[in-house]
């Protein structure tokens, strides 16, 4: 038995959500402009779930589950099921064995990757797609979710059904370890972008408890030593349907094409998520510091704990955050930018979905002969100015006209609209939600921008991390 949901349109197209018997939620949005839809399958599932020893293993996931099934990527799935197995077995035996047998292994695991290469039907998940019209093809893996989406011709919702409900139903871990090498050559590349080094040692030090601490693509040493067994284990209790939101946008009709995704996606068999229990952040006592010796341009990043998403207090953040660093008129753009203290600033708010309290950054290039003390202090003096001072009106309405046509934004691409209504779903249970966010922004007041400039920003709350240059 479906339950049906026709939900009332605030703004934008037309929604509507169905949740089938296994608990997974369907959701269809109209437009019917172009005879193209977008496909997101979209999971609660991020590293936020995993804990050393595993950091990394929801993304080297989403990569596994571009190699196919025992239907898709093989050629003879009951002949690789075997290879497979043992290759598995010889790297579990691989480091206790002498060097003789390690020879010896090596050499039949070898012969194992000829024969199993014979079998694979390399990238067939891609060229099917492709082969039909696809477009936009891809996935994304972060702290709170991961994603997998592509555009394609109206009339071909049966293949992206057919596909779709078969990977995620019968994963094969095929060619794992060649695939785990890949990874961790993207984590050796993050490695060297400063940027990324910035970012990773920020959030590691703002965070001292929450598992959203490690980097997404993990820590090295998880990724080389991580084995199938735990990744199959971490997938069948993870990729459950209870779990999974499943956006159609674009030339749908959700009467009709809810009996497609029933005959493929009903099958999927309904197993309980286990119980997650998300180790929250302690208020943090005092400023936190750290610098990262590294060969390239100085950079700074400056983070401070939030509000929890979906209250006024965040969106208030976030038109603070743009207030701050949006457009060339914002004010520290003009204060730090224009007057030669700063190459460049930005800021985010990172809001977690709601899974931990919310960070503000703020990250800032010096300009040549500035040192990281004249920044920072030019930062907080900014900072306290404001608080002292207030917000302009002007200011305030700029961001909030920004924050809507960002929003807006969305509705003119049928794969960013799919996007945003499987977040809506799977964080807030409503896939418009973003429309009561137009709401929330248009009620916010300037005292409630300094309420939370007030609450949450000020350097005893902060973590500054530096890179490059002198401390």
């Amino acid at each position: 038995m479906l339950l049906l949901l026709m939900l009332g349109v605030l703004s934008g197209p037309e929604v509507t959500k169905y949740v089938l018997d296994n608990g997974l939620r369907v959701v269809f949005v109209e437009d019917h402009s172009a005879p193209v839809f977008a496909g997101v399958v979209q999971f609660d599932v991020g590293s936020y779930l995993e804990h050393p020893g595993i950091t990394g293993v929801s993304h080297l996931l989403e990569h596994m589950l571009f190699k196919g099934s025992k239907k898709l990527g093989t050629i003879d799935y009951g002949r690789e099921k075997k290879i497979i197995q043992r290759i598995w077995d010889i790297y579990e035996k691989l480091p206790y064995a002498d060097s003789l047998e390690r020879s010896k292994l090596r050499e039949e695991l070898k012969k194992l990757k000829e024969e199993e290469k014979k079998l694979v039907v390399s990238e067939e998940i891609w060229k099917i797609y492709y082969r039909v019209g696809g477009a936009s093809m891809n996935a994304s893996t972060g702290n709170t979710s991961t994603q997998y989406f592509l555009l394609l011709p109206s009339n071909k919702k049966e293949v992206w059904a057919k596909i779709e409900s078969d990977r995620f139903q019968n994963l094969v871990l095929r060619e794992f370890y060649s695939e785990r090498d890949v990874v961790n050559e993207e984590r050796r590349m993050g490695d060297g972008n400063p940027s990324s080094v910035l970012w990773d040692n920020l959030i590691a030090t703002a965070y001292i408890a929450a598992p959203v601490r490690w980097p997404v693509i993990g820590w090295e040493s998880d990724i080389m030593n991580i084995t199938p067994q735990e990744v199959m284990d971490y997938y069948k209790k993870n990729y459950v349907p209870e779990r999974c939101v499943i956006v159609l946008a674009g030339d749908v009709y959700p009467e009709k094409d809810i009996k497609l995704v029933k005959k493929y996606f009903g099958r999927w068999k309904k197993r309980k998520p286990p119980l997650i229990r998300i180790t929250q952040e302690p208020e943090q006592r005092g400023t936190r510091r750290a610098h990262v010796e590294f060969r390239a341009t100085p950079r700074m990043g400056i983070a401070f704990h939030g509000p929890y998403y979906g209250t006024k207090d965040y969106f208030a953040l976030e038109l603070l955050s743009m207030i701050l660093t949006d457009g060339n008129s914002s004010i520290m753009r003009q204060e730090l930018v224009d007057k030669g203290i700063a190459t460049s600033v930005n800021s985010y708010v990172m809001d977690f979905d709601k899974k931990v309290v919310s960070l503000m950054t703020i990250f800032v290039n010096p300009a040549p002969g500035k040192n990281f003390k004249e920044v920072e202090d030019s930062v907080f003096s900014i900072l306290e100015s404001i608080k002292k001072e207030g917000i302009s009106q002007r200011s305030l309405k700029r961001a909030k006209n920004n924050y809507k046509k960002d929003i807006l934004s969305w509705q003119k691409n049928v794969l960013w609209m799919a996007i945003g209504a499987a977040s809506n779903e799977r964080v807030m249970g409503d896939p418009e939600y973003s429309f009561k966010v137009l709401k929330t922004i248009e009620e916010i007041k300037i005292e409630d921008v300094m309420n939370v400039l007030k609450k949450y920003i000020s350097l005893d709350r902060a973590t500054i991390v530096t890179l490059g240059g002198e401390k």
